[in-house]
């Protein structure tokens, strides 16, 4: 296991691998209370991960790798700033990971600008690394569609579906 990320990782670390930003028509301080909603983090991350979360701190990840594979680890929020949320995965972690998102006004009163830095150190290495590229599990992809599935919760209450739905019917009309 790879103990590069550490708890109290200094915030340069913490830039290194994957980012994403959204502008969202809403307050910095409804935001923040909604990313800190236990029940918000299992539904944003949903496409990479169970999130489990233990209080209003701390979570257990479960996230699905390839050949059905899994990867658990546990996250402390360590920092709640007025304009940034942080967090570390804690010691024992399969994926030692540390994350920031930061809350900035955006330009026009338009609402506010979320910044959204995670850095995923994956089990083996640069093996694990390329293993993860080769079954599309990157980062890069993995915060942004997060930080996409976060602005469709604020601005609808909602995260949109893209499986088939059950009522859909094959082939088109029965007329």
């Amino acid at each position: 296991m790879n103990a590069s990320i550490r708890h109290d990782a200094p915030e340069s670390e913490l830039e290194a691998s994957a980012r994403a930003a959204v502008t969202i028509g809403r307050s910095p301080d409804d935001l923040r209370a909604l990313w800190l909603d236990p029940d918000t983090q299992a539904r944003i991350w949903a496409h990479f991960a169970d999130v489990t979360a233990l209080d209003g701190r701390t979570a257990d990840w479960v996230a699905r790798g390839p050949a059905g594979g899994q990867y658990r680890w546990r996250t402390e929020i360590i920092d709640t700033g007025s304009d940034q949320i942080r967090w570390s995965s804690l010691d024992g972690a399969d994926v030692p990971n540390a994350g920031t998102l930061r809350f900035r006004p955006a330009p026009g009163d338009r609402g506010t600008e979320l910044h959204l830095n995670v850095r995923f150190d994956p089990p083996g290495g640069v093996v694990g690394e390329a293993l993860s590229k080769l079954f599309h599990i990157v980062p890069e992809e993995i915060v942004g569609k997060a930080l996409y599935r976060f602005r469709a919760l604020a601005l609808s209450g909602e995260i949109p579906a893209t499986e088939p739905q059950p009522a859909a019917r094959k082939g088109g009309s029965d007329r």
